[in-house]
């Protein structure tokens, strides 16, 4: 069951029955890196190795599936899995590129960890990195490196995977390539791929009335991406969905991947009416609450957090502020309306999955105005907003001397 879209609002809101989520999407099985038989690299240079622009081939599931072009030195070819079809690429090196496209959505940390679970169970892992993140034809892309040695007939053999996961609804794809060198080829030939991919029949979703993309960085290097669409609903009020992955290094060669969904539904007046959370750690869901309005101030939750079930209701000191009520109060606030101080209750069950949460907002000094900082939950952040109230960039401390960015790189319409 995937973790994205399987929620009970989502059920509220069409008029029908909707199942909670069971498992997040990335447990389905992905491609191991071909460790039984890793290419030695040649004595010059291997990782330095890169690809001219190969010719641009057609390609086209079997059925109609999906249709798309990819750069490839053959034409490329697919092979059917049960849980996926598999296209393999070959580039004119000793090995081609894989891609596995899926028919549930993906959650891309918690597919890209069973990569690198799947790679430290064949080889001896070195390091294991993210090196990009990005939107593709609307999508977020995720881009990681590992490299490893494992022991062969001649010797000892170095290898560098290259991993690819973009998290698109209508045509999810994996794509590795397992050969030292060719990093930019392959992010390159795989997001080409990615941002080619068209999904057959039906007609498109409706374009949302606000996207934005958030990407993540420690120390200048990418560590996640926050991906939030709002939408209208029934009675003006807003559907906010708001997907965020994140990479935390364990060790040089091991990294720890959550990912997390939240859906919420808003009125008119930006105040939380219903809302559903899911977060899995490595591909496993650990976290799982739903919460409705039940009158007022009056909200009842339920859910299973880290194994246990929870259940109750609460009465909020104030109005449940849902994202879009949040960004309007801070546009009001950035135009000098309201005081120097402003508090606002939030539901985030990260925090505390049975009763609601302050959030302490003070005027910053710097950015012409648009800088402000937040207190939540004990942790602190700058934030800076653009004109409409929207958050464009959030410093978070992370302990002495470190800290993670959060800035937005793509934004689309009205919030």
């Amino acid at each position: 069951m995937r973790l994205r879209g399987a929620f009970s609002l989502m059920g509220l809101l069409l008029g029908c029955a909707a199942s909670t989520p069971s498992r997040p999407s990335a447990s389905a099985p992905l491609p191991e890196p071909a460790a039984e038989s890793p290419v030695r690299p040649p004595p010059e240079a291997p990782t330095a190795r890169e690809l001219a622009e190969l010719p641009r081939r057609q390609v086209a599931a079997p059925g109609d599936a999906f249709t798309g072009e990819v750069e490839a030195a053959e034409a490329p070819t697919f092979q059917t899995r049960e849980d996926a079809l598999v296209l393999s690429v070959p580039l004119g090196t000793r090995s081609p590129m894989t891609c596995f496209v899926y028919a549930e959505p993906l959650e891309a940390g918690g597919a890209l960890h069973r990569l690198m679970a799947l790679a430290a169970r064949r080889t001896r892992v070195r390091s294991a990195r993210i090196t990009d993140v990005r939107l593709l034809a609307g999508a977020p892309a995720v881009f990681a490196e590992l490299t490893y040695r494992s022991d062969t007939p001649g010797g000892e053999s170095a290898g560098q995977v290259k991993m690819m996961v973009h998290v698109d609804e209508r045509v999810p794809l994996v794509c590795t390539h397992d050969e030292p060198g060719y990093a930019a080829s392959f992010a390159r030939i795989a997001g080409g791929l990615a941002g080619s991919l068209k999904g057959a029949g039906g007609e498109a979703p409706r374009p949302p009335r606000y996207t934005e993309f958030h990407v993540m960085r420690v120390r200048e290097a990418p560590v996640g991406f926050e991906w939030r669409v709002v939408r209208d609903a029934a009675g003006s009020g807003r559907l906010t969905q708001v997907v965020t992955s994140l990479f935390f290094p364990r060790a040089v060669w091991e990294l720890t991947a959550q990912d997390t969904v939240s859906t919420e539904l808003s009125d008119k007046d930006g105040v939380l009416v219903a809302r559903d959370d899911a977060r899995a750690i490595n591909g496993e869901l650990d976290l799982r609450m739903s919460l409705e309005q039940v009158k007022g101030r009056e909200y009842h939750y339920e859910g299973r957090v880290q194994g246990k079930d929870v259940s109750g209701a609460f009465t909020a000191p104030a109005a449940l502020a849902s994202a879009p009520g949040m960004t309007r109060a801070l546009r009001e606030w950035l135009e000098g309306k309201g005081p120097d101080a402003l508090t606002l209750q939030l539901y985030s069950p990260e925090l505390n999955p049975v009763a609601p949460v302050a959030q302490v907002l003070r005027r910053g000094k710097g950015e012409g105005g648009r800088e402000v900082e937040a207190e939540l939950g004990g942790g602190s952040a700058t934030l800076v907003l653009d004109a409409n109230g929207a958050v464009e960039r959030l410093v978070m401390p992370l302990g002495e001397n470190l800290r993670m960015v959060r800035e937005r790189v793509s934004a689309t319409g009205v919030p």
